[in-house]
């Protein structure tokens, strides 16, 4: 079934922050390689197993599931794409891994290696650039539709929404703790809350097109802008406020939120990840040159574990 509800467009105040302060590097670095050569690692996800779950991207390889576990150990599980590029990945219920490609399927893997069906997408040109899972919904994002789409895992059933906005790009996704939907709109500089209940759906502006989206443990809703000006910025669900923080040229990418509410943002450009708080004071981890540090996740205690793409590794950033 596919409902298409309406968008409403709202204004937002935006406040401009000061350039972010640094901090001295903290913590130590250790790097995993993958055995599969130039297999580009791309997104990464907390399993419920306790492991971390990785899409390889390179569209010339066979696509593979990668698994690496707490100890560095890493698995990797060919699924179905044909000729396609793995994009996002995220734990769902039932020990399901779902994950997106350029293929119009949802696929699907479980904690244990096994491959489920894939699931057909609604549209044969619905391109899902990421995806988050809330409950029993996946979320995922549609920038050749414009749209954001639900799917209802006991139903199987998609439901679309329109952004009303033309050329939003809806790129990231994330889903706060009371069910409320947030999306980094890329084509439009804007960051974008639906009310799944009703499909209203309202757009923040934001100083640059925004890549990436998370939810704070305080509620606050992160994002990066890769491109110029590049910066981290925040928005204050409650009055919809925009704070952003300026960075050089480092390309702010994919990031994550930590369980003591500071988050941590993969730079691409330069080539390291690096911690943010709600003060804006930048603490970097140590640089990897041309490693091309892209998807990001946080374990248990605290640590980062993000993909670097054009270096082939995983990265396990140790605070303590």
């Amino acid at each position: 079934m596919k409902l298409v509800r309406t968008a409403a467009l709202a204004a937002a105040l935006v406040m401009f922050a000061a350039e972010a302060a640094h901090a001295a590097p903290v913590g130590s670095l250790k790097q995993h390689r993958l055995p599969t050569a130039d297999s580009e690692p791309r997104g990464i996800t907390a399993g419920s197993d306790g492991n971390f779950w990785f899409t390889e991207s390179s569209a010339l390889l066979s696509p593979k599931i990668g698994r690496i576990t707490p100890a560095g150990d890493v698995t990797e599980f060919s699924v179905t794409c044909n000729f396609c590029t793995l994009v996002d990945i995220a734990q769902g219920p039932s020990a399901t891994v779902y994950f997106t490609s350029n293929d119009p399927f949802l696929g699907r893997i479980t904690t244990s290696g096994v491959e489920l069906p894939p699931i057909p997408l609604p549209e044969s040109d619905l391109l899902a650039a990421s995806l988050a899972v809330q409950g029993d919904n996946v979320w995922l994002t549609d920038f050749n539709n414009n749209s954001l789409w639900r799917y209802d895992i006991p139903t199987g059933q998609f439901t679309q929404f329109v952004i009303s906005t033309p050329s939003a790009i809806p790129y990231d996704v994330a889903v706060d703790s009371s069910g409320t939907v947030w999306f980094a709109g890329s084509g439009t500089s804007i960051i974008g809350r639906l009310d799944p209940t009703t499909g209203l759906i309202t757009e923040i502006a934001t100083p640059s097109p925004p890549r990436s989206v998370a939810i704070a443990a305080d509620g606050q809703v992160w994002f990066t802008a890769r491109f110029t000006p590049q910066a981290v910025g925040r928005v204050n669900p409650l009055n919809l406020m925009v704070t952003t923080f300026p960075l050089a040229n480092v390309g702010p990418e994919s990031i994550a939120a930590a369980p003591n509410g500071s988050m941590w943002f993969t730079q691409s450009t330069k080539g390291n990840i690096a911690r943010i708080g709600n003060d804006g004071v930048v603490t970097e981890a140590k640089v990897v040159r041309n490693s091309g540090p892209h998807g990001i996740t946080i374990d248990a205690q605290g640590d980062p574990w993000y993909t670097m793409m054009t270096a082939n590794k995983v990265g396990e950033f140790q605070l303590n």
